[in-house]
Formats: C-alpha cells, structure tokens, sequence
C-alpha cells in the first residue's frame, strides 16, 4: 500500500494543442504540491481531449477552445480543493467526486455553458494527478484487497472502413472489427493483432486494392458490398491459422448516418445509400443486422444497431437477437446516466435498448460521469452516489418518470435489475489526445471487480492508438511481478446469456 500523500497549492490551466484529427483541441494542465513522509515535490501532469467528430446535442457541449480556455481559468481553477489527503485509493475517487460534481452543478446542461471541453480537460487531468502523486496504479484503484486475479478487456482492432468514413464506399457500415479472443496475455492479444493487420495489408496489395487507413488506422479500400470487408476478416484469419473459436468479428454500424432529416426519422426508414440496397423499414433494417450478425459464427458484437433517435430500432434488435450478439449503444445513449439507466432497467429483454454501453469521457465530460456510467452498467454502482449526480444535472425525476413507465419503482431496483442484467461496458477512443495515456485508466480500473470489459482504440497502428494499447502490455506486466494472474476476457465477457454458435458445446 502506498504511503499517505498530501496534495497542496493546485494549479490549473488549459491550452490547445494540435490533435491527430488534423484540429486543435484543448489540453488541462495542473500542478500541486506533494508531501509524502520526509520527502515534499511538486508534480506537474497533463492530459489532452479529443477533438472528436461526436457534437451530439444530448453529450457534452465543447465551445471554442479560447473561450474552454477562459472558462477553465474563471470557472473551473477556483474550484479546486486547498488540501487533499490520499491515503487510499478511495479518498482519489471521493476527492473527485466532490470536485466533478461542482462542474456538473455549475457548467449549465450539457455543458454547455463552461464548456465540455474545459470540464473534460479539467476533471481528468485533476484524476491524472492524484492518481499519479499518489503512486497507485490504476489497476489498483478498484482492486478488491488481495486481489488475485485480474481481467484485461476484449480488444477491437479497426480493420475495414466504411460508411462516411469512405467516400464512394459500398458498405454502409462504418467500422469492422477483428478481435483476439483466445489469448493467455494482453502481449499475445498485440501479437496477433499486428500479424493479422500485416497480413491483411499483403492481401490487398495482393489483390491491386489501396492500403490507407482512416481515422481510426482501419484499412481504406472499394469493397463490393456490405459483406466483403467481413469475408477478408475471415480470410485473414485462415491465413493465420486461427480457429473460429480464437477470433471473433463485430462491427460498429454507426446508423445515425443512414437515417439522416426528418423524413427519415420521423418515418422510421433507413436510406441503405452506400450500399444501393435503398430505403428500408425500421424492420427491414433489423433483419439486415442480423444477416451480419448470422455472416459468421463468431460474430460477437454490433454497436448501433440503428440510429441515435431510434431506440425502437435498438430495443427490437435486442428484443429478437440479444441473446445472440452483444448490442452495444452508442449514439442513443452518449454515456449520460439519464439515457443508460432507463434503457437498460427494465425486467425484460424486449424493453431494454441493448445489453452493453459504449463508454466515451468526452460524451460524459467529466472523469466522474464517466465512471458511474460505467458502475452502472457493470451493476456495481453506489446508488447514492448515482441519485447525488443525477440530482445536480437535474435529471433525476425525468429518469424516475421513464422507470415508471417502465415497471420500475426506484432508482435503486432500477440499478437491481441492471446488475442482474449482467451486461458489458465498451470502452471507446475519441476520449484522449496529444500524448495522453489516460484512456487506458478506464477497462484498468475494472480489471478487478468485471470480466464483461471490452476496449477500443483503433488498428494496431498509429501513435495515438499505441498510446492507448502499450499501457495494457505495461499494467499486465506489473501485475504478475507483483503475483497477480491476469486474463483476457475472451468470450467470457459477453453480457449474460449470449449464445455464440462458435463456443456452443
């Protein structure tokens, strides 16, 4: 255990700084003074945020970085504590806690006021040096006391673009996953992911097709149709030797861009417009998710389904295939608690909206947001704390309307049946920036207490996605010089009740 530390005379500021996005964006810097038994130093940490391409009016709000500046140095700064006294893990959560919800309280709704981008810079970079001063591990934040084993998320590799990702693409859905799923170690997950990106990139120069990537580093080709990414993925992996039961494919369909006016949405139609396959019914749509997802015996996970304002589509989706495939929200839910608790509440299948969360700190804009978006999900949240930020966004009662409507009594069956539920948070990229390595905080954190823990952060290529991989190969090994058996969670981190043909038997 870490010896108590003492954090003093904080200081904080934010700046731009280029983004790998091509744009600038914002990055909190904060200083304090730390006193640990005999020995006294100042700590200097830094931590940028995405740029991103999410503005959803429902997530957090970013204004213009100068004004995110001014707002951090006139709004933000002068709330920082005097004093902080860590001597457990604990007391770093609590003391952002109290510090986060004093962003939430006075930032406006959504934000929108002081800024997303000055409150996510803020409330990370404040974790980041706790954290860091107090010389626990993320690992260790959670870490139940001799903790002996420890679970390293699921890893989606980037490997097929599409959507608007891709101008003049087929393929109507944006991203296509490969995953590691039989792996002893997060070394082993990386290992593979690289040979398999090198043998897909060797295919398409085989086949005369271009190998550029996208944002996300996943590969930039004309593909034929909807299916054609898919069938390389299992190529790929034949190549490899892998079985159907050491990978697995998912895709993140990204269907907001499909059902774009207010035609579209108010019909509830689909426009199929990168593909050719036309406009289809909210049903028609489901039944076509589910040729994806019936493409591959291995196929373990679809996010969005359908479109952000369509959770209709989300809920018959999980309601006719959540017993198949992870259902992963998104758009709809924009890791903000008064969207996942009641799309997750309810008794049964066919009125919740999925069976896991994508998780983004940009979307929650805050650090602590975040995390209880996250507890939520995974059924370990503390309830009070939950009804305590749901109280200073001023959203609790809408969410005790909508549990209402849903069967629910209270916040706290509500959190029952989610923990019951047993679902899975995925956590996403478009959180960090610069040289940032704070993403990786997040599955870290619940390595100790969850299995159902899923990562991404693009193709295993490009700094900025490496700087979100590397720290997992470096926690795994400290981890077991200090004794502690780690895993990957494989198939075991599907949400509860997904029968996968691949593992059935």
């Amino acid at each position: 255990m870490a010896q108590e530390t003492i954090l003093t005379n904080f200081k904080l500021k934010g700046r731009e700084i280029l983004s790998s996005y091509a744009n600038f964006t914002l990055e909190g810097e904060m200083s304090a003074r730390v006193l640990r038994g005999k020995e006294s130093w100042t700590i200097c940490e830094r931590n940028g945020i995405a740029k991103g391409t999410s503005d959803g009016e429902n997530e957090a709000i970013y204004i213009d970085n100068d004004k995110a500046i001014a707002s951090i140095q006139k709004n933000i700064a002068p709330l920082l504590p005097k004093k902080i006294v860590i001597k457990t893990p604990a007391d770093i959560l609590k003391a952002c806690e109290e510090f986060d919800c004093k962003l939430v309280q006075g930032a406006g709704p959504n934000k929108k006021v002081w800024g997303g981008n000055a409150c996510l810079a803020s409330s990370t970079v404040f974790f980041q040096t706790l954290l860091k001063a107090s010389g626990f591990k993320a690992w260790q934040v959670l870490a139940p006391k001799g903790m002996k084993s420890f679970t390293l998320p699921n890893v989606a590799f980037n490997m097929v673009c599409g959507g608007e990702h891709v101008p003049g693409t087929k393929q109507d859905i944006q991203e296509m996953f490969f995953f590691v799923m039989n792996a002893k170690s997060a070394k082993e997950v990386f290992a593979t992911g690289t040979k398999f990106f090198r043998q897909f990139e060797k295919n398409l120069v085989r086949d005369g097709l271009p190998t550029g990537t996208a944002k996300e580093r996943g590969f930039v080709f004309p593909v034929k149709d909807n299916f054609e990414g898919l069938s390389r993925i299992k190529e790929c992996a034949g190549q490899l030797g892998l079985s159907e039961k050491d990978y697995a494919i998912g895709t993140d369909n990204a269907f907001s861009e499909i059902q774009k006016g207010e035609e579209l949405r108010g019909s509830g139609m689909y426009d199929m417009r990168f593909s050719g396959l036309g406009r289809k019914t909210r049903e028609e749509l489901i039944e076509f998710d589910y040729s994806v997802v019936s493409s591959a015996s291995n196929f373990v996970t679809m996010e969005d389904p359908g479109s952000e304002t369509d959770v209709e589509a989300h809920k018959l989706m999980n309601a006719k295939y959540g017993d198949r495939v992870q259902i992963v929200i998104d758009d709809a839910a924009v890791t903000q608690l008064r969207f996942i608790i009641p799309f997750l509440a309810a008794k049964e299948r066919k009125d919740r909206a999925g069976n896991s969360v994508l998780i983004k700190l940009n979307q929650a804009g805050t650090f602590t947001e975040t995390r209880l978006a996250t507890e939520v999900v995974l059924g370990i949240a503390d309830c009070a704390v939950v009804e305590k930020f749901l109280v200073a966004r001023n959203d609790l009662q809408k969410i005790l309307g909508e549990l209402a409507g849903l069967g629910v009594p209270s916040l706290t069956q509500a959190l029952a049946n989610i923990k019951k539920g047993g679902f899975s948070a995925f956590f996403s990229h478009r959180s960090t920036e610069g040289s940032s390595e704070f993403l990786p905080y997040m599955p870290l954190l619940y390595g100790g207490v969850s299995g159902r823990l899923w990562f991404k952060a693009g193709a295993p290529n490009g700094e900025r996605n490496l700087q979100n991989y590397n720290p997992l190969i470096r926690a795994e090994e400290e981890m077991r010089e200090a004794g502690i058996k780690t895993v990957v969670a494989g198939f075991k981190g599907l949400p509860a009740g997904i029968k996968i043909p691949a593992i059935a038997g």
